[in-house]
């Protein structure tokens, strides 16, 4: 090996060789024993040196006299005759052998036989070239396809390359993706609440005003934008618009969130559906459906749709702005009570672990369908029901038997049972998943922000992102099923219990619907004295909740407690830990993690502030903007916090 091909090899060897005999020669002006000493480490150094390079010389000598022994004179020759480059590297990712042509092409008069493979794979070394057959590498501003393949010599494994210049073609390609069409459908969120609280002329101004913050936004991109009626947009543009659209983080977001009428903030905001997709009735499709789900969590966002059926989306800051309008209920009522009177039977069920809202929904429900005529029960597991003092109350107060194990619901189910999913709209955040696969009829009932993954097939899916719980909708439609007095003062007291518990004692996302659900459920003889009584806990469960809130630390004007403890009743101690850990002064948010078995859990609390369904988005979870979980399986408390940390750093780097 020359020394010259030694040096490009070992580059920052010979570096510290340097520096090393630098520091000698300065050292011998000032001290003597010093430079003997830092002479002798140069020594040590430069035989070691000296040592490695000649056994890796023998090993590459050794694969390449191996290579000729694998292959023929002929086999050789071709090989090195070869029209594609080809190229031969070992474990090490040091280069080991080429052809004429990858010569040529790639070192003109420079020799690499013992350079290093990547400077030639675009940065990619053996670990991640072996995950495919083939991939893609820029080399000297030229685009190619690489082929990988692994050989024997003489017992050593060696990995070959070869190289399909096509530069053309994939500028092509990359030419016709940018220039692929691509859908948006645009809507402003509450016009009707808008539309009734000014008037009509005033109700026109704030609209264009709108429109033309929107079309202008538009106008600095290339596409076709038109007005589709009150308040709906649709726009046509390449794949290249959306991406700079999705740099700027579709910044008509806050344009049309920050708008005011006459100095007066309107409220306005404004929700957008964009798809992707191989045709344009596709890509129209898919911005549908994005919209839907814009709209469906809460709206003042952008929902991007590709044709994998994958989501990203932009914004979703504000709280939203609550319905006032009760004529969705009314309706919603009227087809839910048709669907329990023409049922054998009804499955009420919520997600695991459930809490307060989930059961106090489930019985609501229930009690209403067993007033119309058909048995109903609620599927829960009393060991991880986070409500057992309701479960507990509702059966001293004779609904004992309302109650069934999750196998026994399975036994229960026929074609002609109705299951209904409450406080949840995932299929795998049920308490019994495969109930869900089973039946034949579903109908949702949650107030959540939509996710991905819901429940796709349900044959009723009411679902209201601006309500406070669960247990306020089941409310509202119970006063319009026909069956009022089904309203009982168990079901009264259960309802009231998860509105309490999802407002925080009727503090976060409470609107005017919400007192007036508690107000109704007050007259049909709901006692406060009592519900408060589900919240009480031990003074055990008081002291840990305590010793969780003292271990917080704050990270962003976010409160972050790891709370390593056993306890069967973690999960509320750490609920309730986050809910307190908010009465901190500079606190926006809290979040409190907590180990069961293999998976991290985290509980997350917000006052609105900060939106913590993104964050816990972000980790797998979701929620509410001040309510909201992550659970991540098969990682440490430790893993966890670092993974929160992160998520919180990329959640204020994107507002």
């Amino acid at each position: 090996m020359s020394a010259r091909q030694a040096f490009r090899a070992y580059p920052m060897t010979f570096a510290a060789l340097f520096a090393v005999g630098a520091c000698c020669v300065v050292s011998a002006f000032w001290s003597l024993p010093a430079a003997a000493a830092e002479f002798g480490v140069l020594l040590v150094l430069a035989v070691v040196t000296a040592v490695r390079i000649r056994r890796d010389f023998r090993t590459i000598r050794a694969t390449v006299l191996a290579l000729g022994e694998t292959f023929s004179t002929e086999e050789n020759s071709t090989l090195q005759n070869f029209p594609l480059p080809v190229v031969v590297f070992d474990s090490a990712d040091r280069v080991v052998w080429y052809n004429l042509k990858f010569q040529n092409e790639f070192l003109a008069d420079r020799a690499a036989r013992t350079g290093d493979i990547r400077q030639f794979t675009g940065g990619l070394g053996l670990r991640d070239i072996r995950k495919s057959e083939r991939f893609d590498a820029e080399v000297g501003g030229k685009a190619y396809t690489v082929y990988f393949n692994h050989i024997q010599c003489a017992g050593r494994q060696s990995y070959v390359l070869l190289y399909s210049e096509d530069t053309r073609l994939k500028r092509i390609a990359r030419a016709y993706a940018l220039e692929k069409p691509v859908v948006a459908m645009l809507a402003m969120d509450s016009v009707d609440e808008i539309y009734r609280a000014y008037k009509e002329s005033e109700y026109a101004e704030i609209s264009a005003d709108v429109e033309r913050i929107t079309e202008g936004w538009f106008n600095q991109y290339t596409g076709l934008f038109r007005k589709l009626g009150s308040g709906r947009f649709l726009a046509v543009f390449p794949e290249e618009t959306l991406q700079k659209m999705t740099q700027s983080r579709f910044h008509v977001l806050e344009l049309v969130r920050k708008y005011t009428y006459h100095d007066v903030p309107v409220g306005v905001t404004l929700s957008i559906g964009v798809g992707r997709g191989d045709s344009i009735s596709d890509a129209e499709n898919n911005a549908r459906q994005a919209l839907d789900m814009a709209l469906g969590r809460g709206g003042d966002q952008a929902a991007l749709k590709d044709p994998d059926e994958t989501y990203r989306f932009f914004g979703g800051v504000s709280k939203g702005v609550e319905k006032r309008t009760k004529v969705r209920s009314r309706v919603m009522a009227s087809a839910i009570a048709e669907l329990l009177r023409g049922s054998e039977n009804v499955l009420v069920m919520g997600h695991q672990y459930s809490d307060l809202d989930c059961i106090g929904a489930a019985i609501g429900l229930c009690s209403a369908s067993r007033e119309l005529g058909t048995p109903a029960f609620v599927v829960t597991d009393p060991h991880t029901t986070l409500a057992s003092p309701l479960v507990e109350y509702a059966s001293q107060a004779g609904a004992a038997q309302w109650f069934v194990l999750p196998e026994h619901a399975e036994r229960l189910l026929t074609e002609k049972s109705l299951l209904i999913v409450v406080d949840t709209h995932k299929a795998g955040f049920t308490e019994a998943p495969q109930l869900c696969e089973a039946a034949e009829r579903v109908v949702v009932i949650d107030h959540h922000r939509k996710t991905v993954d819901y429940i796709r097939d349900a044959v009723i899916f009411y679902h209201e992102p601006h309500a406070s719980s669960t247990c306020e909708m089941v409310a509202e439609l119970l006063q319009y099923m026909g069956a009022k007095s089904a309203v009982t003062t168990l079901c009264a007291n259960a309802l009231l219990a998860g509105v309490i518990l999802d407002t925080k004692n009727f503090v976060l996302r409470t609107g005017v619907r919400t007192f007036e659900a508690a107000a109704y459920l007050r007259s049909r003889g709901a006692d406060t004295v009592m519900v408060t009584r589900f919240f009480n806990s031990s003074m055990e469960n008081k002291k840990l909740r305590g010793q969780i809130v003292l271990n917080a630390q704050t990270y962003r004007r976010c409160a972050v407690s790891v709370a390593d403890i056993r306890t069967h009743d973690i999960r509320v101690i750490c609920a309730q830990a986050a809910d307190e850990l908010l009465t901190v002064s500079d606190v926006d948010a809290s979040f409190v993690l907590f180990e069961t078995e293999t998976t991290a859990n985290i509980s997350a609390r917000s006052m609105g502030n900060i939106n913590v369904q993104l964050i816990m988005e972000s980790l797998g979870g979701g929620g509410h903007q001040t309510m909201a979980a992550a659970q991540l399986r098969d990682t440490t408390l430790p893993e966890a916090k670092e993974a929160l940390l992160a998520a919180i750093d990329a959640y204020f780097e994107n507002q």
